[in-house]
Order: C-alpha cells, then structure tokens, then sequence
C-alpha cells in the first residue's frame, strides 16, 4: 500500500511483517473496521481477520486497540521536527481515500484536494504527510491567514525559511525548491486560488523534483494538476443497531468526538436512531459533525436532531448559486452561532481578528472594549470553548487558542454586518505594533529568552498589523514599532518582511521629528545588511535631523551612532571611529548602558590596531553580559573570533569565543546569531588547513543566509566556496561564487571579502590564460585591500608570485597600464566580462 519508512524496519520489518500485512495494519490504525478494510484492499474479510492475527501474534499485542496504538505511535515519529502540527484528536475514516492519495500523490507533482467546506481536507492533507514514505518530510504552507485575493510569495517564503527582499522573494523560492527533492502541502487555497495557482504553475516549471499536495475548494486549473474531489464522510442508515451506525465513519466521528465532550458517551439502541439522522442532517461534513457532538454538554441527541432540524430548514435557501453542502455547513455554523447570548456572540465575532494562535491576556488587550468590559472576558471565553468555537493547546505551561478556519470567516462575516471591523481591526494593529516596541527592555536583557520568543509567536499577528497600517497609510504606528525596537532588531535578527515594510514606507516621507530620527536611525541600521550607500544616506539624514530641530541627547547619541555604523560599513573608518566616540561618551554619560556596549562594538569594528579592536570588543561583550543580552554578547564573541581569523592570531581563543557564541546563540533561540558562530568556524577551519570541512560548511551556510537576507554572510560563504573551488581547480564553479562574492561585498562595504576575492579571481582566471584581464582584477583588487588597516593587509596571504608571472607575460608597462585600469575601472563593468 505504501513504501516501507526507514525508520519503521527495526519494529516492522524485523517483526517479519510482510507488505499485505502492513497495509492492513495502517488500516487498522485509522480505526477501519474488517469489512472496509476487504473492500479497500480488494480482499475476503477473513483474508483481513487472518492478517490481524498474524499482526497482533507478530507485534506481541493483546487486541486490535493495541495496533491502533501502535499505529499512532510509528506515524508520529514521522513528523519532522515538529514542522506539522499535531492534531489534537483521532482521525476517523477516509480509509479509501488514503489508499488512492498514497498511489496518485508520489507520482503526480500536483495533487489537489477538493471538496466542500469542512469536509476535512485539511485533516486528511496532514494524516497522509505522517504516512506517506516515498517523498520527503512535508512543509505545510497555510494560506488561511492571507487576506482574500492577496499575493501569497511571503507565506510560501516563510514556511520555507526564504526572507529576501520583496523582489527577490519569487527568485529565491525557486532556489531553495532547487536545493532538492522537496514536498509541499499548501492548505486552505479557495480564498487565494489565482495567486496560489499562479505561484505553483511557476514553481513546478522551474524545479525538477517539486512535489505539491493542495486543499481548496475547487480545481486550481495549473497544468499537470490531478484533481482528487473529497466527498462527505458515508452516512449511517437509520437503524436502532449501534454497530450498524458506527459501520459509517460519520457515525464513528460522532461517536468519537461526542465521547470527547462527554466522557463515557456511547452510542446505543436508546440513541443510534437519532445519531444517525443527526449525521445525515449534516451531510456527513466533518466539522459539522464536531461541531454537533459538542452541543451533547446541553442536549441529549434527540433534543439536538430536533434543533438541528429547525436550522436546517431555516437555512435552505441559502445564496443563488452556493453548493447545497456549502449552505450546510453554513447552517451549522449558523445555529451554533445562535445558541449564543448577545454578549458571547460579540466576544465569538471579535476573536476572528486573530489570524493565527493567540493567548488570553491578547484577549483581553484587544477584545475589552464597550460594551464587553475586561471582567466579562472571564466569563465569557470560556463559554466559547466549550461551544468548540474556539480550541485550545497547551505546550508546557502556555496555553494558546485558535479558531478554525471556517469559524473564523463565519464569525468574521457576522462581525462586518455588526459593522465593527474596522475598530477591531484597528485595536488589534495598534496593540500589537505597540507592545512589539515595549519588548525593547526586554529584548536587551531583562527577559530577552520571553521577548525573543513572544516575537517568534506574535509575528502573524504583528504581520497583519502592519498590513492593516500600511494599506491605510497609518504610517505613524507603523514607524513607532520599527522605530521603536530600533537598534532592537540586532538582536531580533534579519527577517525579510522588515524590508518589504522598508520598501512601501521610504516611499513616503519620513514622519516629523523626534519619530523621524529615530526612524532614519533603524533604517540606516537595517540597510546596513543590504545597501550600505543607502544606509548612509538616511544615517546622515537621521544625524542632521537631530541637529536641526534640537532633538534631545539621547537621539542625537542615537543619530551619531546610526552614522558611526554606516561609515563604518562603507569603509570611511577615521570619519566612523570619530562618531564611535561621541556616541560612547555621549551614552556613558546618559547613562543608558545597553547603546553605551553597542556604541565599543562598533568602535572596535572600526579602529585600525586589531588588539585595541579586541579590547573594544571584548569590553563589550562583558558589558552585554552583564545586562544578561546573550544574543549581543555572542555577536561580539563572534566579531572578535573573525577579526582574529582575519589577521591570523589568537586562533585558539577564537575556537574558544565560537564555541561560547554558539552555546549563547542556542540558549536565546537566535537562529542568526548561531549562524554567525557556524560561518566563523568555517572560516576558522580554512585558515587551519582544514578545507573539506569549510567548504561543507559554508556550501550549507550560503542557502541560510540568502533565505534570511544577510548579504555581508553570504559574500562570506561565496568568498569560502570560491576560494575551495580555485584550490580544487574548478575555474568554472570559482568564478561563478567569486563574482557573486565581490559583488556583494561591494554593496554591504567589506572590502576584506572584495580585494581577497579578486585576488582569487585573477588567481583563477590566470591558470585558464586570461592574463590581461587577471592584471585588472589585480588593480581593483589593489584598489580594495588599501582601505583595509595594515595588520589585516599584512596577514593577507601572498600573491608575490603571481605578480611576477604577469609582469613576465605582459611585460612591465602593459602589466603596470593594466593594474591602473583595473582600480578604475567600476565593479560591475569589469566582472561584466
């Protein structure tokens, strides 16, 4: 039935369990019963019955639950590190369905799922990703918080780890869908059906080995698309036989999740009758059903088919042209809706704006307002949850909820007729974008493992919020929150959607000052990772800005600093070291710590004398550890292991200050910053000798860093692979990375990374007999290393010999004309050859 996980053959395999077998008992771990199970397989029942034996006699079980348990227990150790989320509850039936999915999604590259709302596309999406052997471990790609008709690049760029800029998005999904054989299960499409199926009809005809399994409510119409339509789950007959009605597996599903809500609830002759019309009142829809087996806390199954009928018939003429098992399901929704009180109605609208998970005390924050007051909350949420409107998860000690789906648009739908959504809306962007600024303290030490993780949970909802500011030009809260974590974001880490935001606010005017600074500020230290020119250009804007309209010290020290950093970044040292210093003393003296540490950091990036350097540096370190910033502590640790790397010295302190940065980086949970840790020792490892080991790190580093968007890393890792491939002779393959490699330096300012890389590129380009243009590529290279201090230039290796072979080649004055071109000659018009 399906191919045989490598991680199952110590418990199946050595069992002696044969294939037939182990179709079977995946079966039975879905809880099919002997007789679907025949029919599924095309075999006798006793064909089964002697199959259970064998399993039970060969896996050492005492009955058929035992299987199932053991089912649900080897599947589970399929979800890859924790990228699927864990459903909290059984899955029942689809049995047939499974079985045709498992043949047709390994051999079809477009597999979509469709189906009616609520008839558990979803559920069955993520059942086959836990069992299905023959692709590789599933990311899930979920389209239900994009906004109706919106692009959906981002939400595909976030599933898969890529945030680049805006422009780039497209470009770097094919990338890593490049990378290999990679599978994606893209959920909850109906709503954004073109953009989603313009998106995949690209991606599928630019990967090879791109596997996609879609849910939506209809066909994506992408060529190669297999369209799989899901029905309803099979209806009972109406029978007083408890077997007869759990025969179905909508009567099972009742069953199942009524014996949820009321523990030791079984269907029997007294009720079966009325289970059964029940499900076959609801069209046997899935999450109708759920739904309805919850409502047994208040009435008994007749009582609830005697509602649920009234419903029903109040609700069949439902919008022309709507598909009959839509207006179903909305007339579930409808009548649980109506077993609300104004109040609980209200509080059930208003809990649609969260588009993901959220928490109570966000309740709270956002939903009291008039007329629910913040003590009503407590009585009334939890009525939400036992009505199943609203589930909940517990993981450790932290309780989140979430909506379903479907719910969610219902209730959203009732909360626009309320006319309400704007100032909810509202309510939600403004708290979010202003406890994102209030995490600042936090964030630099005082509980900065809470702040970094609220950020890492919030962030759907701090996404929407900037949505919702940046559609209606609310430019002024929006800035508040980027401005207001400001020099924060070294800390939190590049993240890819801060330079989309960048993109549509630097389109408007910057907001009046004392925000306007404070804004220039963080941009100047955002673009540093991207286009230092720029960078520079709003550090002097946000520097002169504060001078001119008299802004107070702390943005002054804020605004020197911001100029310090971009001058730095474009290789103006004596001009940065002098705003170094004025911000050093300027924070000592306002006795604001935290800039006082950032200001030596990047004093010690800029001076010459590379052991005042790591003074500066490592005084820093300790400053950062002191106010518990681990994040900023392991980021000098790191600087002053890769300025020892670059001038040869201290080599086994900087395996030392490595190794404590990436034990830092791992206790805060900061992706980047162990990053950093990995890309040093990299560089460490190829200053030792040891060039296997580099090149396989930093081969893996590179897709990292171009999904996050750190360029100044990913001319480091292009600077390590060009340099291993001239080393291994592949001319072709080094000339590819040093290109990349010169010419992003050149935009994020490192001149290391720019003169050593040309340097190797005219290494590589004289041993294929391009002489002429090697002594070019020796004139910029020239023009590059001289900004360079002298240690660091010192402890360049070599190239004497090479100059040498050239000067003979070309003789004196053609090589000397050459090296004079080449530092005039621009970047881009020199690698363009």
């Amino acid at each position: 039935m399906q191919p045989e996980p490598d991680a199952l053959r110590g418990t199946l395999r050595h069992a002696g369990v044969t294939a037939r077998e182990l179709d079977v008992f995946w079966l039975v771990g879905d809880r099919l019963h002997n007789r679907e199970i025949a029919e599924s397989l095309h075999v006798s029942e006793r064909t089964v019955e002697s199959h259970v034996s064998s399993l039970l006699r060969k896996l050492g079980g005492t009955n058929r639950l035992s299987l199932v348990d053991a089912a649900v227990r080897l599947r589970n150790r399929r979800v890859s590190g924790g990228a699927l989320p864990r459903p909290l509850s059984s899955f029942v039936g689809r049995g047939t369905e499974t079985h045709d999915l498992l043949r047709l999604v390994p051999v079809h590259r477009l597999v979509t799922l469709t189906g009616p709302a609520g008839a558990g596309k979803t559920r069955l999406a993520l059942h086959l990703a836990t069992c299905l052997d023959a692709l590789p471990p599933a990311v899930l790609v979920d389209l239900a918080t994009v906004a109706p008709g919106a692009d959906v690049e981002r939400v595909f760029a976030d599933a898969l780890g890529v945030a680049g800029e805006g422009r780039r998005v497209r470009a770097q999904l094919r990338e890593a869908l490049a990378e290999g054989p990679r599978w994606l299960v893209v959920d909850n499409c109906e709503h954004v059906a073109h953009s989603t199926a313009a998106l995949l009809a690209d991606l599928l005809t630019t990967t090879a080995e791109l596997s996609v399994l879609a849910t939506s409510h209809g066909p994506l119409n992408v060529a190669g698309e297999v369209v799989y339509e899901l029905s309803p789950l099979p209806l009972p007959p109406e029978a007083d036989d408890p077997s007869v009605v759990l025969s179905a597996a909508s009567g099972r599903l009742f069953a199942d999740r009524a014996a949820t809500a009321i523990p030791g609830f079984t269907v029997t002759a007294h009720n079966a009758r009325a289970v059964a019309a029940v499900c076959r009142g609801l069209d046997g829809l899935p999450l109708a059903i759920e739904l309805a087996a919850a409502r047994l806390r208040v009435f008994s199954p007749a009582e609830l088919l005697s509602h649920l009928h009234d419903r029903l018939a109040l609700l069949t003429n439902g919008a022309h042209g709507m598909p009959s098992r839509h207006r179903t399901l909305e007339a579930a929704l409808q009548w649980s809706y109506d077993l609300l009180d104004d109040d609980e109605r209200l509080l059930f609208e208003r809990c649609s704006v969260f588009p993901g998970d959220f928490e109570y005390d966000s309740v709270v924050d956002v939903l009291a307002y008039p007329p629910l007051r913040r003590a009503d909350l407590a009585r009334l949420f939890p009525r939400l949850l036992d009505r199943s409107l609203v589930s909940s998860h517990r993981e450790g000690q932290t309780t989140s909820y979430r909506m379903l789906d479907s719910i969610r648009h219902f209730a959203d739908s009732r909360l626009a007729l309320r006319g309400e959504h704007e100032i909810l809306h509202e309510h939600h962007a403004l708290h979010h974008l202003r406890r994102g600024a209030a995490t600042l303290a936090d964030l630099q030490g005082a509980d900065q493992v809470g702040a970094l993780v609220w950020f890492d949970r919030r962030w759907p909802d701090l996404r929407a919020a900037m949505h919702w500011a940046l559609e209606r030009e609310k430019t002024e809260p929006a800035w508040e929150f980027l401005a207001g974590i400001g020099t924060g974001w070294e800390i939190l880490g590049v993240r890819g959607e801060l330079f989309d935001w960048l993109d549509v606010l630097l389109d408007r005017p910057l907001p009046p000052a004392p925000l306007g600074v404070r804004a220039a500020v963080t941009v100047a230290f955002l673009l540093c990772y991207q286009d230092t020119r720029l960078a520079l250009t709003y550090a002097q804007h946000a520097y002169d800005k504060a001078q001119q309209t008299g802004a107070d010290d702390h943005d002054l020290a804020l605004a020197s600093l911001s100029l310090g950093w971009a001058t730095m970044h474009n290789r103006q040292y004596p001009s940065a070291i002098g705003h170094f210093r004025q911000a050093v003393a300027e924070f000592l003296r306002l006795a604001d710590d935290w800039h006082h540490a950032l200001a030596l950091q990047g004093l010690g990036d800029a001076v010459q004398d590379p052991e005042v350097r790591l003074a500066h540096l490592a005084r820093s370190a300790e400053l950062f550890g002191r106010m518990r910033d681990h994040v900023k502590r392991a980021n000098c640790l790191n600087q002053m292991a890769s300025g020892s790397i670059a001038v040869r010295a201290h080599l086994d302190e900087a395996q030392t200050w490595l190794t404590e940065a990436h034990r830092l980086a791992q206790l805060t949970g900061n992706h980047h910053e162990r990053l950093h840790a990995e890309i040093f020792r990299a560089c460490l490892d190829q200053c030792r000798g040891q060039h296997e080991f580099a090149g396989a790190r930093f081969g893996r580093l590179l897709a990292e860093f171009r999904r996050i968007g750190d360029r100044r890393c990913m001319s480091r890792c292009l600077l390590g692979l060009g340099q291993a491939a001239v080393r291994d002779g592949d001319h072709e393959m080094a000339r590819g990375h040093l290109t990349e490699c010169i010419l992003t330096a050149d935009g994020t300012g490192d001149a290391l990374e720019m003169g050593v890389g040309l340097r190797l590129l005219a290494a590589s380009c004289h041993a294929t007999g391009e002489s002429q243009y090697a002594a070019l590529l020796f004139g910029a290279a020239d023009e590059a290393i001289e900004q360079l201090n002298p240690a660091r230039r010192d402890a360049l290796a070599g190239d004497h010999e090479l100059r040498v072979a050239l000067r003979d080649e070309l003789g004196p004055d053609a090589f000397a004309s050459a090296l004079a071109d080449g530092r005039r000659t621009s970047l881009d018009q020199l690698l363009a050859r």
